[in-house]
């Protein structure tokens, strides 16, 4: 009888593990896949050369659990795991939950890689007071700090497979979005500060989209285009575990990874983690302007910084050479102590010139003169009145942005210079018309200018009294004469907008709560309505030019079919919206990906 009994209880024992083992096959396969992601993320800190073990040391100010050995390994029941993360839950706009999926990433960061996550508590003290002054700027949640521990495990280098990059892991159309600038030196997506502020904006975009945090954190990780589809695909439902099924498996392990974070950050003392700081924290760094061209060897030959302090708290700067300009001046960050003596021997600093000075110099001397002979070379005119110019590609150019400044098609380009590809090379020499479709085009004088401005800087375009149509135009409000009735006299304050870097007309027009149509009326924006930063724009004027505007200028759907050189940016531009909005009316992935003979909706109702 009681071998009978016990054969039983085993019985329904067996069976009860086949079946909770068969609940999520699919997770088992993913969660297994998230997880290994991770531990590659945490295992970076092991390989960068500034995170190797010498660069940190153990906290003086670190108390012991009683009891614990130095190596003794805590773990806990769900229990605990549910009661500690439901005491974080009550503290926090997220909706915290304890599940199987939660529990995986909790071992994987107090477990498996326990030490990794000892450097990240270092770290948190060096970039957390960043994060949490820019978070609070944009009234995001600072618990939102913990992302770029899932993003990155705090490395400001951090390269995905996929190309992302820095502490917030952004993809290169993403950080052009928000104004981070990447090119043969200077890549901003490593920029703790400059990161930071844009992941704060791009936040606060996804959660004015969604309303929800989780969501906002999913469309990070894949996309807007992902989340909407997965929403669609779910009912409707705007709830990231009743869309968890339909997400890409990536992001299916995204959220329980920042569960997992915001837990073992403050529990971590519960697991016998101990942390270590580095070298540097955030008290210990002052940021100083640069008024010329410097390289890391005049810091480290004059006044003594180590060539690992200083790429490593200037990592943006990735050949190790700052080129400074008047119009957007850069900064090297120093640790404290060195500050007063830069300061002070800065002209000498300048002037100091060693074997490898000089042959960082000829690097940037190659840059400068790529960007002078860049200057437009004009030629003879064609006899339709068209200009012939000779455009040579300076580093971080590409297609769409040369298009863009003369006013031209992508596919122009290609074709005017038989273009295999649109993949284009610095240096590189490419035909050009000014003055196609008709418009006489104005290049401004580049003598005084930098080269980097040249090619944003405004073109004025004469504009024939009666213009003919065009689908490919944003439109733009028609004057009609109105010899019956007189203008109205009533006006507003006047209001001026000075452009910032990575602004569009349409995100100038919510910030004001105006129409992209009433900005290009008060300010004579036509075609593309390409704006520059520094450009001072009208944004309120009188109500009768309002209201005359919105008159002649209905807001309706509109759409554009891409053609071969076309790229999100080059559209959005075109239009005067952004490539988010692009990104959100056709449901566009992480990727940006789009096709010649697409057709994307550039203008909603």
């Amino acid at each position: 009888m009681k071998i009978s009994l016990f054969h039983r209880v085993c019985t329904i024992l067996f069976l009860l593990l086949c079946i909770n083992n068969s609940v999520h096959p699919a997770f088992a396969r993913d969660s297994r896949s998230d997880k290994s992601s991770v531990a590659e993320i945490l295992d970076s800190l092991v390989y960068a050369t500034y995170f190797k073990d010498e660069y940190f040391s153990s906290s003086s100010k670190t108390q012991d659990r009683a009891g614990f050995t130095s190596n003794f390994v805590p773990q806990f029941t769900d229990s605990v795991y549910a009661s500690r993360i439901a005491a974080l839950d009550r503290k926090t706009p997220f909706n915290l939950v304890y599940n199987e999926h939660v529990r995986g990433f909790i071992r994987v960061y107090a477990v498996d890689k326990r030490n990794s996550t000892a450097k990240i508590l270092g770290l948190s003290k060096l970039y957390f007071p960043l994060f949490e002054e820019h978070l609070d700027k944009y009234n995001i949640p600072l618990e939102m700090k913990y992302l770029a521990i899932v993003e990155s495990a705090l490395n400001p280098t951090a390269v995905s497979r996929a190309g992302a990059k820095g502490l917030w892991q952004f993809m290169y159309g993403t950080g052009k979005m928000y104004g981070l600038e990447s090119s043969s030196f200077v890549e901003d997506r490593y920029d703790p500060y400059k990161a930071t502020l844009a992941a704060s904006r791009h936040l606060r975009d996804l959660y004015k989209i969604y309303g929800d945090w989780f969501l906002a954190l999913a469309a990070y990780n894949s996309g807007p285009g992902n989340v909407n589809k997965a929403i669609r695909r779910a009912g409707g439902t705007k709830d990231y575990w009743a869309i968890w099924d339909y997400l890409p498996a990536e992001t299916r392990g995204y959220v329980p990874a920042f569960i997992a974070v915001n837990y073992i950050m403050n529990y971590y003392r519960e697991h016998n983690i101990r942390p270590v700081e580095p070298g540097y924290l955030y008290q210990d760094i002052d940021t100083l302007r640069v008024s010329k061209m410097l390289s890391f060897e005049q810091i480290n030959e004059t006044i003594g910084v180590s060539m690992q302090d200083l790429e490593f708290l200037n990592p943006q700067y990735k050949l190790g050479i700052i080129p400074a300009a008047d119009y957007t001046p850069n900064v090297i960050r120093l640790p404290r102590r060195f500050v007063s003596q830069f300061q002070r021997r800065e002209k000498e600093i300048y002037a100091y010139k060693s074997k490898r000075v000089l042959e960082r110099e000829q690097l940037l001397a190659r840059l400068q003169s790529f960007e002078a002979s860049s200057q437009p070379v004009v030629s003879q005119a064609t006899p339709d009145g068209q200009v012939r110019k000779v455009h040579f590609v300076r580093p971080g150019q590409d297609i769409g942005m040369i298009a863009r400044f003369y006013r031209c098609e992508p596919s122009e380009i290609v074709r005017w210079n038989n273009l295999k590809s649109t993949v284009l090379v610095s240096g590189q020499q490419l035909v050009v018309f000014a003055g196609n479709g008709g418009a006489e085009k104005t290049v401004p004088a580049p003598v005084a200018a930098p080269a980097m401005v040249q090619l944003q800087a405004p073109i004025q375009i004469p504009v024939p009294a009666a213009p003919a149509p065009s689908s490919l135009s944003a439109p733009v409000a028609a004057k009609e004469p109105s010899p019956v009735r007189k203008p109205e006299r009533k006006t507003k304050k006047i209001e001026m907008h000075r452009v910032e870097r990575g602004e569009t007309v349409a995100s100038i027009a919510r910030q004001y709560g105006v129409s992209v149509e009433d900005i290009a009326a008060f300010n004579g924006l036509k075609g593309t309505m390409h704006i520059v930063p520094g450009q001072k724009l009208k944004v309120s004027g009188s109500s009768a030019e309002k209201s005359s505007s919105r008159r002649a200028t209905p807001v309706k759907e509109k759409y554009h079919k891409v053609r071969k050189g076309d790229t999100l940016s080059s559209i959005a531009d075109r239009y005067g919206v952004s490539v988010g909005d692009l990104a959100e009316w056709n449901d566009i992935g992480k990727k940006r990906a789009i096709q010649p003979g697409q057709r994307l909706k550039v203008a909603s109702r």
